[in-house]
């Protein structure tokens, strides 16, 4: 088993254990463990991340995504159920020196649980990051930390309202609600900084002697203190509740699509009935216009299914290369994709057990709607995921033809 993570390193990693496993002949897999810390990273890295589980299910491998708090607890019990006898994992950065004191690293854990596992370590050297994908841009909305102050100044104004009728300790209560507030509805960083901000206009606006930053009597300075370490804990825990639902919802949407076409790919026979439900199914889940591409036997792509001129509207030569790219290797290419950004089609391949067995083009009607705006390395791997059912149901069919 290799532990797979977003580190640009793990590529390497990844295919040197599965040239040691085909030196072997020997099965391996691929995990990634999805904790909060890793919900906290940037899209890019997350994107990373799924990017080397791709290239280890391209290598052979098994690749499965764990979730838990732990990630040495969640690697040593998935080895321990799967009864693997080797853990490949990668050399880790050197992390900062706060960090070291107050948590232990996850290889650490991983050393102190498999005592009775063998644990390799790898060391990878960083791997050329890859071009970012083009980004569509929307319309401005008001940024989170405006909408932090927006909440500050609401709490401010409800607190003199307030404050003819109500002690110093019920104010202290609006502004965490209000930096409880900005982590649901803005992130970390906002609640972090309205957690200052409100100390800051609490003591200003309210605490003797007022319209001064000036403490008069000392048991004040505690309550800043308290009331600054509580509403930050407060908006931490507000803003890893609202990742853990927000990436629950999502995996509860991608199972729901996936079941969705499955149930009605095992009613369908024949390769064009076959590829007209995959086209209107995936056309209604991601909100856009589809046509499936089928080679013929010189392995140029033809349109099968779908509504061809609805996508292919503009320098029909050059889309229809991309496509061909996309049939050739294998990968996904286009709109939203590291592969041939400039196109405003999205090209995702149907792969067979050893090779491609057509294309799936779509052209998004709105690059804003909501399933074209969820983080890339969810929306391609939903999109994988039926792309796979797609030439699993074209699979079955030609294999009961031959019978």
């Amino acid at each position: 088993m290799v532990c797979v993570g977003p580190s640009p390193a793990s590529a390497d990693l990844i295919r040197a254990v599965a040239h040691q496993a085909q030196a072997a002949e020997a099965e391996w897999c691929a995990v990634y463990v999805e904790n909060p810390e890793m919900l906290r990273l940037p899209e890019a890295e997350r994107n990373r991340a799924v990017s080397n589980l791709r290239l280890a299910e391209n290598l052979g491998a098994d690749t499965i995504t764990l979730r838990g708090r732990s990630i040495g607890e969640e690697i040593v019990a998935f080895a321990r159920q799967r009864k693997i006898t080797r853990i490949y994992a990668g050399k880790p950065r050197r992390r900062p020196w706060w960090k070291e004191i107050l948590s232990k690293s996850p290889l650490e854990g991983l050393l102190q649980l498999s005592s009775d596992l063998d644990v390799f370590l790898i060391r990878g050297e960083p791997a050329a990051l890859p071009e970012a994908a083009a980004q569509v841009q929307g319309k401005r909305v008001p940024s989170d930390y405006e909408g932090a102050l927006l909440y500050l100044l609401l709490a401010t104004g409800l607190c003199f309202l307030m404050y003819p009728y109500f002690d110093l300790p019920n104010l202290i209560m609006v502004y965490l609600l209000a930096v409880v507030v900005t982590a649901i509805q803005c992130g970390r960083g906002p609640a972090m900084l309205n957690s200052l901000l409100c100390v800051l206009a609490f003591d200003f606006c309210f605490v003797p002697p007022r319209w001064s930053f000036t403490v008069e009597e000392a048991k004040y300075i505690v309550t800043f203190v308290v009331m600054f370490l509580v509403a930050a804990v407060m908006g931490h825990l507000a803003t890893l509740i609202k990742q853990q639902a927000e990436a629950a919802r999502l995996h509860e949407r991608q199972t729901a699509a996936m079941y969705a076409l499955s149930r009605e790919l095992a009613g369908t026979r024949g390769d064009a009935e076959i590829l007209q439900v995959a086209v209107r199914q995936i056309s209604e889940i991601f909100e856009c216009l589809a046509v499936a591409l089928l080679p013929d036997e010189t392995g140029k792509l033809h349109p099968a299914a779908g509504d061809f001129s609805a996508v292919f509207q503009q320098d029909l030569v050059k889309e229809l290369g991309a496509a061909q790219w996309a049939y050739k290797h294998g990968e996904m290419a286009g709109w939203g994709t590291q592969n041939l950004v400039d196109s405003p089609i999205l090209f995702v391949p149907l792969p067979e057990t050893h090779a491609t067995i057509g294309i799936l083009a779509l052209r998004p009607k709105d690059p804003q709607a909501q399933n074209w705006l969820l983080p890339e390395q969810l929306r391609l791997r939903l999109l994988e995921s039926l792309a796979k059912q797609v030439a699993l149901a074209l699979e079955v069919e030609r294999l009961q033809k031959a019978v």
